[in-house]
């Protein structure tokens, strides 16, 4: 069989209102030259059915170790020269295939990334978020915003996985940044600066609902590099790690629904930065949650 040029790769877990549209997305790029892989963890939601309308889709369903363990079923199935990792609340934006074959006619070219278009179900509405990668050990600094590289919005050659291995099975929430990391040490990767994809930021997303899990995976995996910046000296970083993690423990809170949540992640932005919960903006939030 001849091997396609891209290889969409999509874990599935009970994401059936929203794996129609991924699909459908995949099918709209109106790029015959593809192949799309649905690894799905036994799915209870009418998923089965849903894929049924898609003959063309290679769905296997059967238990799995979560979601590397699905996408690194993927990889080591795929077939084309591109892989594509797209989750089943995900879809890829009119075009991105096309302007993906014009980036990767370049052989030098091996791992590219775009902007995303986010659309939120907390009354937001939707927002062009722009990728941003300039330094690797900017990665190293995950607290901060200086890396944005949006999961569904990066792609790359089949030979990158070759090089570099799966992904790493022990991690849920930060999998795709670790994954970044050990890419950026062999290979470049080429901004887009278009709209590539689109995320559905949902509340049952789990980056959404545990964006304090998402932290301090990071933590776990960034934390051993932190001699290979400002000098070698981890200490230096304590100061400005711990102002961001309290802001960041701060949004959370002001935007949680349950007081008895927004009252753990204040307490957490107070064990980072006590000055700065104590900012006069945030007494009414203090005063929400105790009243």
């Amino acid at each position: 069989m001849e091997e396609p040029f891209f290889s969409v790769i999509t874990p599935s877990w009970n994401q059936g209102t929203f794996l129609r549209g991924c699909v459908g997305s995949v099918v709209d790029q109106n790029d015959p030259d593809f192949e799309h892989l649905i690894f799905d963890n036994c799915s209870t939601d009418g998923t089965t059915e849903i894929v049924a309308e898609f003959p063309h889709v290679r769905f296997v369903s059967e238990p799995d170790r979560g979601q590397a363990h699905a996408v690194n079923k993927g990889l080591a199935a795929a077939r084309g020269e591109i892989i594509c990792w797209l989750n089943s609340d995900d879809e890829y934006a009119p075009g991105a295939f096309a302007v993906l074959r014009e980036a990767f006619s370049d052989p030098a070219v091996q791992v590219v990334f775009g902007d995303v278009r986010q659309i939120s179900y907390g009354g937001q509405g939707e927002v062009i978020a722009r990728a941003k990668f300039a330094s690797r050990l900017d990665l190293i600094r995950w607290w901060g915003s200086e890396v944005k590289l949006h999961q569904p919005a990066v792609f790359f050659r089949r030979g990158v996985v070759k090089s570099v291995g799966l992904l790493r099975e022990d991690l849920h929430y930060a999998l795709d940044y670790e994954y970044w990391w050990r890419i950026s040490e062999s290979f470049r990767f080429h901004d887009i600066r278009q709209v590539l994809a689109i995320q559905h930021r949902q509340p049952d997303s789990k980056t959404i609902r545990d964006w304090a899990k998402v932290l301090e995976e990071r933590e776990r995996i960034f934390s051993p590099f932190y001699g290979l910046i400002d000098g070698g000296r981890p200490a230096a970083l304590e100061p400005e790690r711990r102002k961001c993690l309290s802001r960041q423990y701060l949004i959370l809170a002001w935007a949680a629904q349950d007081p008895a949540c927004a009252r753990k992640n204040l307490l957490n932005a107070w064990r980072q930065s006590p000055a700065l919960v104590l900012r006069p903006a945030n007494l009414g939030l203090i005063r929400r949650i105790f009243s």
